[in-house]
C-alpha cells in the first residue's frame, strides 16, 4: 500500500494566506501596536503545528492545543482582543489550523489517539472562547472606567457553537474518508477528484467563512445557494453540465428567498461568484462547445437575477457590471486555455500510444518471421527434398520426414510461446529491454549448435569465441540473426555446399556475427516464397541494440550477412 502524498506547498500557502488576512484585519481594525499584534505569534505557532502535523499528527495536535490555550491565557492577562471570522474570537489562522489538525489526526493516527487529540483540540477551542473577550459590539463596563470592552451575546455564542460543530463533523468526516481511501491499493475515481479539487474547496470554504461573519440570518440564507454552488464547482470535473445548471438554480432560488426575508440590501456573495467562475471554466473545458455556451449563459443570467432581486443597483452600476463581465471573460479564457492544453496532451498521448503499438507490431512481426518462418521454411525445404527422392528411394525420405515433424513441433511451440506472451501482457518485444531475460537464451553456444544440427540445408561450419558474460538481449539477437541467416541460405542458395558461421568478440569490445555461404544460384521463386522482410527485420534488431549491419554478395560466389553488436552500453 502506497501512502497518499500530502501537498505541503498547498497547505503552507493556505496557512500563510490565512495568517496574512489576520494581520490585515488587525491592522485595519485597530492601530497596529505591539499589544494588538500579540495574538499573531500564537497563531503562527499553531499554523506551524498544522504544517508539521503532516508527519506527526498526534504530537502536533497536542502541541497545537497547548499553544492555543497558552495564547488565550496570555491574551486574557494583557486584555487583548482578537478579530474573528465565523467562530467568535477564534482567528482565521487558528480556525484553519485546528481543522487541518483534526483531519490529519483522524486520517493518520490510531483511533484511540485520534479521539484523544480531537478532544484536546475541541476543549482548547472552547476554553479559548471562554477565556478570550468575545466580540459582539462595544459596551461600557464599570470594571474598566473610561474604556469599552467587548462582550459576547447569546446569539453569537449559539452561532459559533453551531458553526464549530458543523466544521468539526466535516473535518472528522474528511479524515475518515481519507483513512478509508488510504487503505485501497488502487486510487478510486472519487479519491483522485478529491485530491485534485481540495484546494478549490478550501478556498471557497474560507470565502464562505468570511461572508458568514458579516451577517446574521440573511447571510446564512444567501450563503445557502453559494454553498450549493461551491459543492457543484468541487464536483464539476466529473459532471460539468449538470453541476453548472444545478448551481444556477441554487443561486437564483437563494436570491429569491433572501429577498423574501427582507435581504434586498445584502452585498454580493463572493463565494457564489468564485464558485460560478470555477464552474464556467470547467464547463468550457470539458463540455461540448454548444452546451458550454448555453450553460455559461444560464449561469451568468442566474447570477445577474440573484443580484438584482437583492439590490438592483448592483446591476445598474456600470463599473460593477464591467467588473462582472471581466470576471466572466477571465473564466471563459481559463476554460479555453485548459481545453486547448488537454487537446494537445491527448494528441501527444495518442501519438505515443500509436508509436508504441506500431513498435509492438513490428517487434511481433520480427519475432514471427525469425522463429516461426524459420521452422516453416525448413518444413517446405525438407518436403521438397522428400518428394524428389521418394519415388526412387523411399527410405531416404524417412530422415526428411523426421526433420519435418521436428520442425513442425518447434513451430507450434514457438507459436504457443508468442500467444501466451501476448495474452499475459508480459512480453517485452523491444530488443533493448532486459525483461527479455526469461525468454533469452541461457546457453548461446548450445543453441547455436542446435541450429546447425537441425538445419535442413548444407553442412554448417561454426566458429565460436563468446565472452564469459553476454547480455541477454545480445544473446537472443545473435541467435535470431544466425537463425534467419540460415533460413535465407535454405531459401536462396539451394546449390550451396557449406555454410560458415562466425560469432566472436573483437578487440573494440563488440561481438562480430558472420554467416556466409558459397551458393552461386539465386532462384526467382525460393522455397516457401519470400516476403522480403528477413533482412529488414535483422537490420532493425541490430540497430535497436546500437550495432551495425551489413548484407550482400561475398566475392564472386555466395552471400554473407554480418553484424557487429556492442557488448556494453554507452557510459558503462
Amino acid at each position: 500500500m502506497t501512502p497518499q502524498p500530502v501537498p505541503h506547498r498547498w497547505l503552507a500557502t493556505l496557512l500563510g494566506v490565512a495568517l496574512l488576512l489576520d494581520f490585515t484585519m488587525i491592522v485595519m481594525g485597530t492601530p497596529a501596536t505591539a499589544r494588538e499584534l500579540m495574538p499573531l505569534p500564537g497563531a503562527a505557532i499553531f499554523a506551524a503545528c498544522a504544517w508539521l502535523g503532516v508527519n506527526r499528527p498526534a504530537i502536533a495536535s497536542i502541541v497545537g492545543a497547548l499553544t492555543l490555550t497558552s495564547s488565550s491565557l496570555m491574551m486574557r492577562a494583557f486584555d487583548v482582543s482578537t478579530q474573528s471570522i465565523a467562530l467568535s474570537h477564534i482567528m482565521l489562522t487558528e480556525l484553519i489550523a485546528g481543522t487541518v489538525l483534526v483531519v490529519l489526526v483522524v486520517w493518520r493516527a490510531a483511533p484511540v489517539v485520534a479521539f484523544a487529540c480531537t478532544t484536546a483540540l475541541v476543549m482548547a477551542c472552547l476554553a479559548s472562547i471562554a477565556v478570550r473577550q468575545p466580540y459582539c459590539g462595544y459596551y461600557y463596563c464599570d470594571n474598566y472606567p473610561g474604556s469599552f470592552v467587548r462582550l459576547i451575546s447569546p446569539t453569537d455564542l449559539i452561532q459559533s457553537l453551531l458553526f464549530g460543530f458543523v466544521l468539526l463533523v466535516a473535518a472528522v468526516g474528511t479524515g475518515l474518508y481519507l483513512r478509508r481511501t488510504a487503505k485501497q491499493r488502487v486510487e478510486t475515481e472519487m479519491g483522485a477528484l478529491v485530491r485534485k479539487q481540495w484546494p478549490l474547496g478550501a478556498a471557497l470554504g474560507v470565502l464562505a467563512m468570511l461572508e458568514l461573519s458579516q451577517g446574521g440570518i440573511h447571510s446564512v440564507v444567501g450563503l445557502a445557494g453559494s454553498a450549493v454552488a461551491g459543492m457543484c464547482a468541487f464536483f464539476a470535473p466529473k459532471y460539468p453540465l449538470r453541476n453548472t445548471w444545478l448551481a444556477a438554480g441554487a443561486l437564483l432560488f437563494s436570491g429569491l428567498v433572501a429577498a423574501m426575508y427582507g435581504g434586498h440590501g445584502l452585498p454580493v456573495s463572493f463565494t457564489g461568484l468564485a464558485a460560478s467562475m470555477a464552474l464556467v471554466a470547467f464547463v468550457v473545458r470539458y463540455a461540448e462547445r454548444r452546451q458550454a455556451v448555453w450553460a455559461t449563459a444560464g449561469l451568468a443570467t442566474a447570477n445577474a437575477l440573484a443580484m438584482a432581486v437583492r439590490d438592483v443597483s448592483t446591476i445598474t452600476d456600470a463599473n460593477f457590471s464591467l467588473i462582472l463581465i471581466f470576471l466572466l471573460l477571465v473564466s471563459i479564457a481559463a476554460g479555453v486555455y485548459f481545453r486547448a492544453r488537454d487537446r494537445e496532451r491527448n494528441q501527444t498521448v495518442k501519438a505515443a500510444v500509436t508509436s508504441a503499438q506500431q513498435g509492438e507490431r513490428m517487434a511481433l512481426a520480427r519475432e514471427l518471421h525469425d522463429v516461426v518462418a524459420h521452422h516453416v521454411t525448413g518444413i517446405v525445404v525438407q518436403a521438397q527434398a522428400a518428394l524428389l527422392v521418394a519415388g526412387k528411394n523411399p527410405e531416404v525420405a524417412v530422415p526428411s520426414l523426421e526433420k519435418i515433424e521436428r520442425s513442425g513441433t518447434e513451430a507450434l511451440k514457438a507459436m504457443r510461446t508468442l500467444v501466451g506472451s501476448l495474452r499475459d501482457g508480459t512480453a517485452a518485444w523491444t530488443a533493448g529491454n532486459t525483461d527479455m531475460a526469461e525468454q533469452a537464451t541461457t546457453d548461446l553456444a548450445g543453441d547455436l549448435a542446435g541450429l546447425a544440427e537441425n538445419f535442413a540445408g548444407p553442412p554448417v561450419e561454426m566458429e565460436l569465441n563468446l565472452p564469459d558474460e553476454l547480455p541477454h538481449e545480445v544473446g537472443r539477437s545473435v541467435l535470431r540473426l544466425v537463425q534467419e541467416s540460415l533460413t535465407n541460405v535454405g531459401k536462396h542458395a539451394p546449390d550451396a555446399s557449406a555454410v560458415r558461421v562466425l560469432v566472436a568478440t573483437t578487440p573494440s569490445g563488440t561481438l562480430h556475427i558472420r554467416v556466409a555461404d558459397d551458393g552461386s544460384q539465386r532462384p526467382v521463386n525460393p522455397a516457401g516464397g519470400s516476403g522480403g522482410y528477413g533482412l529488414v527485420g535483422m537490420r532493425e534488431r541490430v540497430e535497436l541494440l546500437g550495432g551495425r549491419f551489413d548484407a550482400g554478395p561475398s566475392g564472386y560466389v555466395g552471400w554473407s550477412v554480418e553484424a557487429w553488436l556492442p557488448l556494453r552500453k554507452e557510459g558503462t
